[in-house]
């Protein structure tokens, strides 16, 4: 059984890595990209309707919540 997290296809470059704690708009978006499929599992809530019956969804507030606390992670990241 492959461990999907250690697969290195699945892992994000180094230098995408080290210019999103250096601040680069466009590497800390390709981390949040990266991430973006973890962050919707701990966004889903489940609802039920009137009758009963359950449903996913997305909170996009706390979806929002995450995100700004990974970029705020990345960018007090310590490289050294």
């Amino acid at each position: 059984m492959l461990n999907t997290a250690t697969r290195r296809g699945d892992l994000l470059p180094y230098p995408v890595i080290a210019a999103a704690v250096r601040g680069d708009p466009v590497a800390v978006d390709m981390v949040i990209r990266h991430y973006s499929g973890y962050i919707a599992a701990l966004a889903t809530r489940t609802s039920y309707d009137a009758h009963g019956n359950p449903y996913s969804q997305v909170d996009e507030d706390l979806r929002r919540r995450l995100e700004t606390k990974l970029i705020i992670s990345i960018l007090s990241f310590d490289l050294n």
